[in-house]
């Protein structure tokens, strides 16, 4: 049913309609479908490639960060479990060696901060009661005013364990900014307080954790501005992602980043030892311009190739259409008769092939037409010919009855009186002239009749001269006259000129033969009529030969060697006709070659 519908709606569409559609539907329509595909999953591999970027980078800082909390930590670990700061602190010994031990612990602040990169500041904020023993140095400083208002000190007093924070910080020449702190409360228990131990991450090292001119990369603490960020500028400012909606973390995927999408990772992390949650969003600005670009290229790249298909698609449907028009008009002009055809499609295909062949059908037509238009001529030709014969054989319309009683009644008068050679002449008459007059109209008739017809006037002959004439009739063995078809009265015209021109002058012994013999492939019939007479010099043969095919001026008495050519000419063909050999004093032969066939209606379809 779905091949019945195609075929009928391909069948209602011109060549070039048919190939639009068949390029939309099988070219255009899949390549539309598997390139949309292509893209969409090129989209999503490049967004997933993107992402595992964004996720490798923020995983990168965060390994960093959480490293440099498990190393400051570990320094935390190393102060708290200080004894010595511990008696430095609360002892009341005046022999003890405040001085030693301050050097000793400054010494201890001086390697840690030497030995850890990641540091810019290391210092103890002591209660002032507690500072009775201590050295004036840069490492353990008291708790001033300015400290103790401080946000991170305040936090201290809320929090008992470490936290993070990041504060603004003075550098030099006045400049502030952002830093990140590491706060841990160190126990006096002797004393019931606590001093706070503050590590100052450094912000070139955190930089240099950052530094990636492909990625933008923001971290804050909990809720507290961005302290350090890929744009020196932005420290200090909200968190560019909002925390409260970003339910899940981490996430990677696309974020508005300052109303510009992005890909990016969000990642939170609970630094080692605290509460404090570190949020480090990492963005690459760049992709979504890089995929946009790259299946913009795709895109374009797909059009222009079905582009420049259409156009291919488009020319040959225009060229094979205008073909198809120009052997459409060729046919239309054959139709009508119109065999003027130019020969204006060129190549070599099965286009070029079939209007090869149709002129090779349209030259067919013209010859079979000229053929057709030939067989009406020579129609016309043995039409008058054979009125001519009728007009020869029956000068006088006579009644063919009225003839046939009339010389019956004389035969029986004949007989009645004992005349029986009157008798079986006017027999022998009766029956030439009912041959004669039967075949008049017709167009064939059996070799069987027509050598019984030539063995009947040949009898008449013999009882007009006697025996000046003698004659044989011999057929073929293997020929069956019954089954042949010849032309009728063909053979006694030439009977008879070989009786009146041949035999003319013998006075005894003159001898006439018809031989009847097909040729060996049995396609030709030979009819041969043999006579002993004067025959003919070489001079007179060739004289007689030309008039074969050369019509007489006028012939008087009876139907000459011309008009039996050129009716067997007519009817069977030129390749059919009478041959003459002869020589001077031994007489004369006339071959008639025919073609032998079972019917005349054979023969004459064949040369039509």
């Amino acid at each position: 049913m779905i091949k019945r519908v195609h075929l009928k709606y391909f069948a209602k569409n011109n060549m070039k309609r048919q190939l639009m559609i068949l390029f939309i539907c099988a070219v255009l329509i899949p390549v539309f479908v598997i390139g949309g595909t292509l893209v969409f999953f090129m989209h999503q591999q490049m967004m997933s490639h993107y992402e595992d970027l964004s996720r490798s980078q923020s995983r990168l800082v965060h390994s960093a960060i959480v490293s440099t909390s498990i190393s400051l930590h570990a320094t935390y670990e190393t102060v708290t479990d200080s004894a010595r700061l511990q008696q430095l602190l609360c002892s009341e010994d005046a022999a003890f060696d405040s001085m030693e031990a301050t050097s000793e612990l400054s010494g201890l602040f001086e390697k840690t901060l030497t030995n850890t990169p990641m540091l810019t500041a290391l210092k103890l904020y002591v209660p002032k009661q507690l500072m009775h023993n201590v050295s004036p140095n840069k490492y353990i400083l008291p708790l001033t005013e300015e400290a103790a208002n401080s946000r991170w000190y305040l936090k201290s007093r809320q929090i008992s364990g470490n936290f993070w924070t990041s504060d603004i910080r003075t550098g030099q020449n006045d400049v502030t900014y952002w830093e990140l702190h590491y706060c841990c409360r160190i126990p006096v228990p002797r004393k019931n307080t606590y001093a706070v131990l503050v590590m100052s991450v450094s912000n070139d090292y955190l930089r240099n954790l950052v530094s990636d001119k492909n990625y933008q990369i923001y971290i804050n603490v909990n809720d507290e501005p961005v302290f350090i960020s890929t744009e020196r500028s932005y420290a200090g400012s909200a968190f560019p992602v909002n925390l409260a909606q970003e339910e899940n973390s981490p996430r990677t995927g696309t974020f508005l980043l300052f109303d510009k999408k992005t890909v990016g990772t969000l990642l939170t992390a609970n630094l080692y030892h605290s509460t404090d949650k570190l949020h480090i969003f990492t963005a690459d600005t760049n992709a979504y311009g890089a995929i946009r670009r790259l299946l913009l290229i795709s895109l374009l790249l797909l059009v222009l190739a079905l582009f420049i298909s259409a156009v291919i698609i488009f020319l040959y449907a225009a060229y094979f259409s205008e073909r198809i028009n120009t052997l459409r008009l060729a046919m239309y002009k054959v139709s009508n008769n119109d065999y003027e055809i130019v020969d204006t499609i060129r190549g070599d295909d099965e286009l070029t092939a079939t209007f090869r062949d149709m002129k090779i059908m349209v030259e067919k037509l013209k010859d079979a037409e000229a053929k057709i238009y030939q067989a009406r001529l020579r129609e016309q030709m043995i039409q008058n010919q054979q009125q001519q014969m009728e007009l020869k054989l029956l000068a006088n319309q006579i009644n063919p009855h009225f003839l046939y009683n009339t010389l019956e009644s004389i035969r029986m008068k004949a007989f009645v009186e004992g005349n029986r050679g009157v008798a079986t002449a006017i027999k022998l008459l009766s029956k030439s002239m009912r041959y004669v007059l039967s075949n008049t109209t017709t167009s064939s008739t059996t070799l069987e009749k027509e050598l019984d017809y030539i063995n009947t006037y040949m009898k008449i002959m013999q009882l007009r001269f006697s025996s000046r004439i003698s004659y044989d009739i011999k057929t073929d063995p293997g020929l069956v006259p019954s089954d042949c078809r010849i032309l009728p009265l063909l053979l006694q015209p030439v009977i008879e000129n070989a009786i009146s021109h041949g035999l003319e002058n013998i006075e005894e012994n003159g001898h006439i033969i018809l031989s009847i013999r097909p040729s060996k492939d049995r396609q030709k019939l030979y009819a041969r009529i043999f006579d002993n007479g004067a025959g003919m010099s070489k001079a007179q043969l060739s004289a007689v030969t030309a008039r074969l095919n050369t019509p007489p001026d006028g012939e008087k008495g009876g139907i000459g060697l011309y008009n039996i050519n050129n009716r067997i000419h007519l009817f069977y063909g030129p390749e059919y006709g009478l041959a003459i050999q002869s020589r001077e004093h031994l007489g004369t032969c006339v071959t008639i070659t025919i073609p032998l066939c079972s019917s005349y209606t054979d023969a004459y379809t064949e040369n039509i």
